[in-house]
């Protein structure tokens, strides 16, 4: 290895170790004409590693005096290295100014036989029988319909053919393919060996409307599965030739229309194709369920209560029972009968004991004791129709009327 090349090589590794020892090292007391760089103590006058400054590296092959970096005399730096401007061929005369074939002497190029001097050129020396830059004479450049330089003269080499204003290869050019300007006519194919053709992945050709034929694989085109025009729904992919919907979901519609779903989760096709969920339902497992609060589904709607009214077809209505509770029947508002008098007191309380027709309050009103209350609905017939009360006794043989002191019931 030459020598040049191993200080190259060991300027990176010795920053490497002195970074390495600058980020875990701890400031230390250097002797006189010293500093700490990185842990280590060193001359910044004479370090090529730190010269003048921490971390400072001269280039390769130049040495550090009063703290500045010099090459050795008749040498400049360069790209990180000190070289000879007057005999080095990568940089003749100047940093960075390359010959190529040819020498360096004097900081001048001399081209080697066969190549001419370009001013100017990159490198200097070119071979004007070849170089596309410099083809026959310095700056004359090739372009297309003839961009290579063959002895002197610019050209479209083969396997090449110069077809109008560019050079082009009839083997693979689908917009002249075995001869200029004759055009692939697919909107995918290829150019192979001068023949059109569709690629391997697309196999198969297809009409398209409003345009040219295309490649397509009948074997996984979702818009041509099996056979041309034979689109899948959507959702679906084709396997084999074959739309298939993903696991757990079926094909629902015709046409345009047609969509992969789940009859287990779509409401608009619950448990069967079209079966729709009405508003309000969600479907679930299949089937459509009022949601949790509204159990129920009368007449295309969810309701509460216990039950549905005309045939099926309505909600109950509900009634507050004067004490925070709704109760649900078919019944009007505020009609107040000895039914809803029932209703009102069991949503009052569940359990307890009711009496009815024969209490302290008359025969139209309605008790019911739970052994530390007791409440009275009075309903039609009453003089206290519509007004209830609760009392905190443990018995309705002593429990207060409603009156006029009673709150409303519905």
């Amino acid at each position: 290895m030459h020598p040049l090349a191993r200080t190259v090589r060991a300027v990176p590794l010795a920053l490497a170790l002195a970074l390495a020892a600058c980020n875990g090292g701890t400031k230390k007391s250097c002797p006189a004409g010293q500093t700490d760089c990185g842990g280590t103590c060193v001359d910044l006058q004479s370090s090529t590693i730190h010269c003048g400054a921490c971390l400072h590296a001269c280039a390769a092959g130049a040495a550090c005096t009063a703290g500045a970096c010099a090459c050795p005399a008749g040498q400049i730096p360069c790209a990180g290295r000190c070289v000879d401007p007057a005999t080095d061929a990568a940089n003749c005369g100047a940093c960075g100014h390359a010959c190529g074939p040819g020498t360096c002497a004097g900081g001048a190029c001399a081209c080697a036989a066969g190549a001419t001097a370009c001013p100017g050129a990159k490198p200097e020396c070119v071979d004007l029988q070849v170089n596309p830059a410099h083809c026959g004479a310095c700056d004359v450049a090739c372009g297309q319909p003839a961009p290579d330089c063959a002895a002197g003269s610019c050209t479209c080499s083969p396997p090449r053919t110069a077809c109008g204003a560019v050079c082009t290869d009839l083997r693979i050019d689908a917009t002249n393919c075995g001869a200029c300007g004759t055009v692939c006519p697919l909107t995918n194919d290829v150019c192979l060996g001068g023949a059109c053709q569709c690629p391997d992945a697309l196999p198969d050709v297809c009409p398209v409307t409003g345009s040219p034929q295309t490649c397509v694989s009948l074997a996984l085109d979702e818009r041509n599965c099996g056979t041309c025009g034979h689109a899948c729904a959507a959702g679906q992919t084709c396997v084999d030739g074959t739309c298939a919907c993903p696991a757990g979901k079926v094909v629902c519609g015709t046409g345009s229309a047609a969509v992969c779903t789940d009859l287990l989760t779509d409401a608009a096709n619950c448990g069967t194709c079209g079966t729709a969920c009405a508003p309000g339902t969600a479907c679930t497992g299949g089937r459509c369920l009022c949601p949790a609060g509204a159990p129920l589904a009368c007449g295309g709607a969810c309701c509460p209560g216990t039950g549905c009214c005309e045939s099926g077809t309505a909600c109950q209505t509900p009634h507050e029972n004067g004490f925070g509770q709704t109760y649900y029947d078919c019944g009007a508002l505020d009609e107040h009968t000895q039914a809803q008098a029932v209703l009102a007191a069991l949503a009052w309380s569940a359990t307890g004991t009711t009496y009815d027709g024969n209490t302290v309050c008359g025969t139209f009103c309605l008790c019911r004791e739970t052994g530390t209350q007791a409440a009275v609905w009075c309903y039609a017939g009453s003089p206290m129709k519509g007004l209830a009360t609760v009392s905190n006794v443990g018995s309705c043989a002593i429990a207060a009327c409603p009156f006029a002191g009673g709150v409303a019931w519905h």
